[in-house]
């Protein structure tokens, strides 16, 4: 009887359903992003390839912050994630195609960020910092540059 008083609590464990989920489809790939609660870090990211794989691609990672958003733009590839902890919000951004999944930002915020597209056409994120919560934010966009996310005027 123990037995089954320990296996019940583990079923029903992996019956809860994720906090956030999308479908991406690349250019060849699809891909599954699930944001699942963890007993052990708070939250966790997994994305894995599900279909017309170059090769097996199966990637998780912590994310400890309470998510409020999993979102893609169809644009370089990008899967973003918007989180809260403490007085900060938290970007996080990677980047999926059949080599597999990079992470290209871990950014933070004092005020809701915002997603967007610059002036020439690329993914942006502007953030917004200060060195303490009393002081004004300050803007700072940031534009994908070569594969990451690069200051720009």
């Amino acid at each position: 009887m123990r037995y089954l008083l320990i296996a019940v609590p583990a079923l029903l464990a992996s019956t809860v359903p994720p906090v956030a989920s999308l479908l991406i489809n690349g250019e060849r790939s699809t891909f599954s992003v699930v944001v699942e609660h963890s007993a052990s870090t708070g939250y966790d990211i997994r994305i894995k390839c599900v279909s017309a794989c170059a090769q097996p691609i199966d990637f998780s990672e912590p994310i400890n912050d309470v998510p409020m958003g999993l979102f893609s733009r169809d644009q370089d590839d990008l899967v973003f994630s918007l989180c809260s902890g403490g007085s900060a919000y938290r970007v996080r951004v990677w980047q999926l195609n059949d080599a597999g999944v990079r992470k290209v930002a871990e950014l933070s915020s004092r005020g809701r960020p915002d997603f967007l597209t610059d002036g020439a056409g690329r993914s942006a994120i502007r953030t917004y910092e200060a060195d303490s919560g009393a002081k004004s934010s300050k803007p700072v966009l940031r534009s994908f540059i070569g594969g990451r996310f690069m200051v720009t005027p």
